[in-house]
C-alpha cells in the first residue's frame, strides 16, 4: 500500500500590527516556514519588536501588504479592527479567496463583513 504524502501549503503572509501579539504569531508562522511578505509598524515599540522578531521583513504600508497577502494577520487593537477592515475593503487592495484572520477578543467573523463580501474569507483566533 503506497500513501500520498502532501506537503503543507505554504502561504505569504502579512502583518498588520507588530504588536506584542501580531509579531509573536508572525514570527510562529515563519518558523513554520510560511514567508513574510511585510509587516505593518507604526510606534517606536513595534519597529524594535519587528526588527527583533521579525528580521528581514520588510515594513510597509497597510495596503501594500494585502496586495501581497494570501494570509493578512490583523492583529490590531479591538476598537481599531472595524476601521481597518472597512479600509482594507475600500482600498482595492484585497482579493476574492484572501484569508483574513483577526485576533481580537471582542469580535468573531461578523466583523469582515466589508471584506467577505469582495470574496475574502475572515477568520477569528483568540
Amino acid at each position: 500500500m503506497t500513501t500520498n504524502h502532501l506537503k503543507p501549503a505554504r502561504l505569504g503572509i502579512g502583518v498588520i500590527s507588530a504588536g506584542k501579539v501580531g509579531a509573536v504569531l508572525g514570527a510562529a508562522l515563519r518558523a513554520a516556514g510560511h514567508s513574510l511578505v511585510g509587516v505593518h509598524a507604526v510606534s517606536e515599540a513595534s519597529q524594535e519588536r519587528a526588527d527583533v522578531l521579525l528580521p528581514g521583513v520588510p515594513l510597509l504600508e497597510v495596503e501594500q501588504i494585502a496586495e501581497r497577502s494570501e494570509l493578512l494577520l490583523l492583529a490590531v487593537p479591538d476598537d481599531e479592527l472595524a476601521g481597518l477592515i472597512e479600509y482594507l475593503a475600500s482600498s482595492g487592495s484585497l482579493t476574492s479567496g484572501q484569508l483574513l484572520v483577526h485576533t481580537s477578543g471582542r469580535h468573531g467573523t461578523d466583523i469582515f463583513a466589508p471584506a467577505t463580501t469582495l470574496g475574502a474569507i475572515g477568520l477569528a483566533i483568540h
